[in-house]
C-alpha cells in the first residue's frame, strides 16, 4: 500500500514483513519507468495504479513525471549542464528533455537556468496549481 510515512511516500508490503520502500528513491533507481517499479515491487501495474489513486490521487505515471521534473529542477539549481541532466534522467535526446521540461514548467530549460542563476525560485510560470501540487509531492 502506498502511504505517507514520516513525510516520505513509501510502499508498504501488506502480506510480507519487509521494510517500507521509499518510492522517490525507487523512482530514480527505476529510471522513472512504471513497468520497472512494478517489477521491483512485485505487483501489477493496475494494483500500483489503485494504490496511487487511493493514497495520492494521481496515477503512477503522472507521479513519476512530477518526480522526474522535480529532480531536473534540483539538478539545474545545483548548476549541472542541461545535456548531462537529460542523460541522468534517462532521456534519449536532449530535445525530448527540453520539450518535457517546457510542457511541465511552461519555460524553456535555458530560461529556467537563467532564472535559477538569478535566484528567483518562484517565477510566475512555476506557480500554476499543477506545479504547486508537484512541489507538494516533493516535500511529502
Amino acid at each position: 500500500m502506498v502511504r505517507l510515512k514520516n513525510g516520505i511516500v513509501v510502499y508498504e508490503y501488506t502480506r510480507r514483513s519487509q521494510a517500507p520502500v521509499n518510492l522517490c528513491e525507487l523512482a530514480q533507481d527505476c529510471a522513472y519507468k512504471v513497468s520497472r517499479m512494478t517489477e521491483v515491487l512485485c505487483i501489477s501495474s493496475r494494483q500500483l495504479e489503485r494504490h496511487f489513486q487511493k493514497a495520492l490521487g494521481v496515477s503512477p505515471k503522472y507521479w513519476m513525471r512530477m518526480q522526474r521534473m522535480l529532480r531536473a529542477r534540483q539538478l539545474i539549481r545545483e548548476g549541472n549542464a542541461l545535456k548531462a541532466i537529460s542523460l541522468d534522467l534517462g532521456f534519449s535526446k536532449y530535445d525530448k528533455f527540453a520539450q518535457e521540461l517546457k510542457s511541465f514548467y511552461h519555460v524553456s530549460p535555458l530560461e529556467m537556468v537563467a532564472c535559477e542563476r538569478r535566484n528567483c525560485y518562484e517565477p510566475a510560470a512555476f506557480t500554476s496549481r499543477r506545479d504547486f501540487a508537484a512541489e507538494s509531492f516533493s516535500m511529502i
